[in-house]
This record gives C-alpha cells, structure tokens and sequence, in this order.
C-alpha cells in the first residue's frame, strides 16, 4: 500500500512539474504575442438592446416579408445557419431543414458567425471586407456611397451607426438575394437608390405602434428616426448577444493555469508555433482584422459567370488582393461550421487536414458531404474542379499554405483541435461541443 501510495505520489510530482513547464513555455509564447484575455462589452444599454432584438428577428425589413436577420444567424444555430451557404429571400425553413423554393437564390458566400463582431477592435466586416470604419476618424467605406469619407452626404446616418457592425446590418436588406427580393416583387425591391430601400425600412417599422414605442425608449430624445438607428440597435444586440469571453482560453490567460488540460495546452503551443496558426489568427480574437487567401475550396454559385469567387480583388481591384477573404476570429469556432468563404468543409478536422495538406488539398477536395443537403438546395451546389481555375487560387495563396511546410503528427493534430475545440469555446455552450 505504502508502496503504491509513493508511486501516486511521484507520478504527481512528475505530472505537476512538466504542466508548470508547459505553462511556462506557453507563457512566454503569450508575451511574445501579446494576447490578452477578452472582457465581457460595456456600456449596455436595455431599450437599445431590446430594439434590436426585435429588429433581428423581424420579416418587415425584408420586401417580401419572409426573411429576418436571424435566417441566417439563428443563436439555435450558434449565430449562423449550419450551412455551407444560405438559402436567401423565398426560402422557407432554418438550418439544415430550410428549404428552397421557385423564387428562392442560393447565395454566394457562407453565412459568417457573429461571436465578438461587436468587439472594439472589429472595424472590417463582411468575407471581402466592403464594410470597414476608422473608429479613430468616425469614417465608413461602404457600398453607399453616400454613406462614406470625412464629409458623408447622409452624416445624419453616420453619427448614429457608431461602428462596423452597425454599418453592416444596412446592407443585406439591399440584396435582392437575401432580404430584398426580385424587382416587382415589393415596394423595397423596386426602389430607385438604397436610401430609398432604407426610407421603406423604416417607414415599414414606424407604421407598427410597437416599433415607435421601442425607437423612441431606446433613443430618447430624438425625433426622427432614420436607418442609423436601425443599424445602431442591431450592433448593440449582437455585440452584448453574441459576445464570448468566458472560454478555457480566457480564463486562462486570466491567470487560471487549470482551465486548460494538458492537450490543449500543447494545442496552444503549436497552434502559435508549428500549425502557423498565429500567421494570420492574430490579436486578442484571434482573426478577424487581416485578408488571406488559402486556396479554399469553391462551391456554390460563386460571384462571376464562371461561378468564380476571388474576394477582397472584387473590392479593390488589386491583383494582391486575388482570392483573398477575412481571416475570422476563433471564438466558438467548434460550433459555427461549416468554414470558409463558400463553407467548403463541414468540420474542423477538415479545416485542419486542408492546412496539414496545402494547396493540393484543393485538388483533392473531396464533395461527397454535400450529398447530404440535397435537399437543401433546388439544384446541385457547383464545386469547382477546373484545374486552371483552382492553378489560379494555389498560385495566389498564403505561403505557408502554397508550400504546405506544416506538418503535425497525429497527437499534435489532437492537440491543437483539443484547443480549437475546447478551449475556445464559451463555457455556456461546451456542452454543444462533439
């Protein structure tokens, strides 16, 4: 008994002392990086709060009054649809059980998540980055025109918006694939400009007593409403909504050394050393403020007759920009596939093994997953098998990705999804976690 008591005994001392190493090893990684934990947003404001949450579960803002914000960011779905790419305006249903219909369109890009959108530091939004806002200068670049620079035509709007996120809630109520509608369809879809489609908006919600009951709580004083607010309500919604701050990883670099077990812990090292994870996955959120192309896999419709997708270039028209997209922030990413711009992969070891792989995998990719949404979708999703086109996206991708140098054996491929998975992830939704 004694002597199994002393084995216990040494086996702890062992145990203990190469966890205290790691945390050391990990601690100086952190420094080296500068990663601090995430605090829970501030200034929260209830009628702001409950504006919006009316507002982004609400039809009336789509033309024909079938389609609300939470389609396609349902908090059921983690924030997202569970999709590798949405079934906009006509649809009927959510997540995998959504339906198309004669009228509906597939759209062409994945449907992003919108944990810690609302963050400060979150200033470029959407996958090609046609939303940003210099916080420092209060000045917008959007698709409106009116909207954006130091002296914007609308500043009535502008001096409400307050943020990226506000900014970008106006926009998907303008596609007509997603929210608007086919032109002669609805009054919103047959509107001349955009601010015409947003003055419908809001004349559609204040002809409801209920929506001029909560705009003038949540926005005291203030007379005449325009899609500002609207968009300003909707940020504030999500940002205190969809905020994830209290994961293993935070309460970590918190200071707790035990909120992380071994593997994840070695799943942190490497995913700032040998994976090249922090290559791109940078800052406190880990994503969410650079563009990178890897050779991503393309489905779907695409954005271009050939079903093309080449990103951040159609923005900027800069061929360094070719096939680039936004490197999105990791909190919760076990819970909001499927990844990437058109939801190539349906799970993270997918995401994993294509960086493992590099650009081959896109040669390699394999579709079959996509069977299993037939019914889904009224026709086949396109997958690109070109070999000249995917030549163009290998040749434009990140080094790391276009050399494939990452190589992880099979327990360090554990241990870094051991961290993705279950480290950053909020403790209220680990129990979600396969």
């Amino acid at each position: 008994m004694i002597k199994k008591l002393l084995i216990v005994a040494l086996l702890n001392i062992s145990i203990n002392s190469y966890a205290s190493d790691t945390d050391q090893i990990l601690s100086d990684y952190i420094k080296i990086f500068q990663f601090k934990p995430l605090k829970a947003p501030s200034n929260f404001n209830q009628e702001v709060y409950d504006l919006g949450k009316e507002l982004f579960f609400e039809k009336l803002v789509s033309g024909n009054k079938n389609i609300s914000c939470s389609t396609c960011h349902h908090p059921d779905l983690f924030s997202g649809d569970a999709l590798p790419l949405s079934v906009g305006e006509g649809g009927v249903g959510l997540g995998q059980a959504r339906r198309s219909s004669r009228s509906s369109r597939t759209i062409a890009r994945n449907s992003p998540a919108l944990y810690n959108l609302g963050h400060d530091s979150m200033n470029i939004l959407f996958w090609d980055g046609r939303v940003s806002y210099r916080s420092d200068w209060d000045e917008f670049t959007t698709p409106a025109e009116v909207l954006n620079g130091e002296y914007p035509e609308r500043e009535d709007i502008t001096k409400v918006l307050g943020s990226a996120l506000a900014a970008q809630a106006l926009f998907p109520p303008l596609s007509h694939d997603e929210m608007r509608g086919k032109k002669g369809t609805n009054d919103i879809a047959n509107a001349p400009d955009n601010q015409s489609s947003w003055k419908i908006i809001m004349q559609r919600l204040l002809s409801k007593q209920k929506y001029k009951d909560l705009f003038s709580k949540a926005f005291k004083g203030t007379s005449k409403f325009n899609i500002g607010h609207f968009g300003n309500a909707l940020a504030h919604f999500q940002k205190h909504e969809f905020s994830a701050h209290e994961t293993p990883w935070d309460n970590y670099l918190n200071g707790d050394l035990d909120a992380m077990s071994e593997s994840q812990k070695r799943g942190a090292l490497l995913f700032m050393t040998e994976a090249q994870c922090t290559k791109c996955h940078l800052g406190d959120l880990l994503g969410g403020d650079r563009f990178e192309s890897i050779a991503s896999p393309q489905i779907g419709p695409g954005k271009d007759i050939r079903k093309n997708d080449e990103g951040r270039f159609l923005i900027t028209k800069n061929e360094k920009d070719l096939y680039q997209f936004r490197v999105p922030p990791l909190r919760n990413v076990a819970l909001t596939g499927p990844y990437f711009h058109s939801g190539a992969y349906d799970t993270l070891e997918k995401v994993v093994d294509h960086y493992i792989e590099g650009a081959r995998s896109i040669d390699n990719y394999d579709s079959r997953w996509l069977s299993n949404l037939t019914n889904v979708y009224s026709e086949q999703l396109f997958v690109e098998t070109d070999r000249y086109m995917n030549f163009k996206k290998k040749n434009a991708a990140h080094p790391l990705v276009r050399s494939g140098v990452i190589t992880l054996s099979t327990q360090e491929r554990r241990d870094l999804l051991n961290f993705l998975k279950y480290s950053l992830t909020d403790k209220k939704l680990q129990r979600f976690i396969k």
